[in-house]
């Protein structure tokens, strides 16, 4: 894992003191996010800002996220994922071939949205591989089991599964 680069700055500047380098929890990175945004970012989310239980309701009825990385060139790229929440988390998942998976490897930095007409969630942070898929049953059968289809990955998928450590979500 890189070492994280994301500090400096002041005030409202990413990295400065609004921002803290990770959270625990989606509670946490909603709130630290709104404390640390821009007025025009607030106006946008502040009133009308999703709580947690909002958030994960709204990935899990979704399934689909996309997951921005950048390679070792900075080159940007965007993949859509399968995505849901549980334990107050964001999980996604990776083929292990993908051009994803060689960004996460060597830049583990993501943005992560999810979507509708009316309604995002956007978050920024980090991917932290947790394991293959094969290994993690009973994660896949809970996260499967919040989904509104049902099921998080194929039978037999060969993949890997992420969670998103936040630094910052913001959602309506």
């Amino acid at each position: 894992m890189l070492p994280n680069r994301l500090g400096g700055g002041s005030g409202g500047q990413p990295g400065g003191s609004f921002y803290p380098r990770q959270v625990s929890t989606i509670s946490a990175a909603i709130a630290a996010s709104l404390l640390g945004a821009s007025e025009f970012t607030r106006s946008l989310f502040g009133e009308e800002s999703w709580t947690a239980e909002q958030v994960v309701r709204f990935v899990n009825e979704r399934r689909n996220a996309t997951i921005a990385s950048v390679n070792s060139g900075g080159q940007p790229h965007a993949a859509v994922v399968i995505a849901a929440s549980v334990d107050d988390a964001i999980f996604f998942t990776v083929a292990p071939q993908s051009v994803l998976a060689r960004n996460l490897a060597g830049n583990d930095r993501i943005a992560l949205s999810v979507c509708d007409r009316s309604h995002s969630v956007m978050a920024q942070g980090r991917g932290q591989r947790v394991g293959a898929a094969q290994d993690l049953s009973e994660l896949i059968a809970r996260l499967a089991s919040v989904t509104r289809s049902g099921i998080f990955t194929p039978d037999g998928w060969d993949g890997d599964i992420f969670r998103v450590e936040l630094r910052r979500l913001v959602a309506n």
